[in-house]
């Protein structure tokens, strides 16, 4: 029974060990693995938290939370998916799938209106983190439209870069 418990103890370890913010050693591997494909919003966002630096603690929220803080319309009922920071930082990644209607173009524009209203509020409330918003990853993948502000959006973007095959 002790080594059962010892087991879970280790492997439970091992996954979180493998949860860290931290970025990889070597980048380079992450981009240029073979890349499995990924299939809906939720998967995107988990790519890059997984694979991009983020500074501030990141949290998985649902997806009317990302539709509320984008302002998408409410007959939207695709696919989306965000993680957010605390706030204290600008970072957050959000993925959303063109459905009902809602091109990608929608979301392209949201987006860009978003990051300026998130600019104006932390020029005044913390200027430094207004670069992170400047250098803002916003991709266009198939039907998804995923957006990223990290403390590394070079990386981000070669991430979804990847993906998409440029």
């Amino acid at each position: 029974m002790k080594k059962i418990v010892l087991c879970l103890l280790l492997v439970g370890l091992c996954l979180f060990a493998g949860c860290s913010n931290a970025p990889s050693a070597d980048t380079q591997e992450t981009t240029n693995a073979a890349l499995t494909p990924v299939t809906c919003a939720s998967e995107w966002v988990d790519v890059l938290a997984a694979t991009v630096p983020f500074e501030d603690q990141m949290t998985v929220v649902d997806g009317s939370t990302a539709m509320t803080r984008y302002g998408v319309d409410e007959a939207y009922s695709g696919d989306c998916a965000m993680y957010i920071s605390s706030m204290a930082t600008p970072e957050e990644i959000a993925v959303f799938k063109a459905a009902d209607g809602f091109d990608t173009q929608y979301f392209t524009d949201l987006a860009a209106e978003y990051l300026a209203v998130q600019k104006d509020s932390y020029a005044d409330y913390a200027p430094d983190q207004v670069p992170k918003l400047d250098t803002a990853v916003v991709r266009t993948c198939g039907e998804y439209v995923i957006v990223c502000v990290s403390a590394d959006n070079e990386k981000a973007a070669s991430v979804v870069d990847a993906y998409i095959g440029k």
